[in-house]
């Protein structure tokens, strides 16, 4: 089970079916920001359709192919984050993330990439991890940015969103050079 502390009042944890209505109205509620950003919103209707989300998200969990975190802060869920998919063979992590857009300034996504860095390089064993942001998003890129991720590049029309492609911003960290931050990380 993964589940890391932040801190009093900031959790990552993964997700369960019982979040289902939860998720459901946080990503309802952010719906026309996070379209601006993420393709999959058109597919979510309804709670089942969250539901069969988190499903998914437990088997890959299950499977050892990712997985993905609720990101809770004074015990609501705000986000998530986690591995869209790990590359086992070649220690890859692929991260991505959301917040909703009434936490966003207080350093919570920041916090929760750190725990994931933390516990891909210091658990997992990975080598490698990759966020790729909407070359537009600049709230999105300023995260790899600030922990020390290296921009490798622009991958041109690399995500068709609903009615356009988009560019995506490449960042990169190797376990060799990340940044000696100190974290307060607790992982159950």
């Amino acid at each position: 089970m993964f589940s890391c502390r932040v801190n009093e009042l900031h959790e990552l944890r993964l997700l369960k079916i019982s979040d289902a209505e939860e998720l459901f109205a946080l990503t309802n509620v952010n719906r026309d920001y996070l379209r601006q950003w993420l393709p999959w919103l058109d597919s979510i209707h309804a709670i089942n359709d969250t539901r069969s989300f988190i499903r998914s998200t437990i088997w890959q969990f299950d499977d050892n192919r990712g997985f993905v975190a609720a990101i809770c802060y004074d015990r609501d869920i705000v986000g998530t984050i986690g591995f869209n998919w790990i590359e086992w063979q070649n220690r890859i992590g692929y991260i991505g993330y959301w917040l909703a857009s009434s936490h966003q300034g207080k350093g919570i996504m920041t916090s929760s990439c750190r725990m994931l860095v933390d516990y891909a390089f210091d658990t997992l064993k990975l080598n490698r991890l990759v966020i790729a942001c909407a070359a537009e998003n600049h709230r999105s890129r300023a995260i790899p940015i600030r922990l020390g991720f290296t921009h490798e590049g622009t991958a041109r029309d690399a995500e068709w969103l609903y009615n356009r492609f988009v560019d995506h911003e490449i960042y990169a960290l190797l376990d060799r050079d990340r940044s000696n931050y100190t974290s307060d990380m607790v992982v159950r």
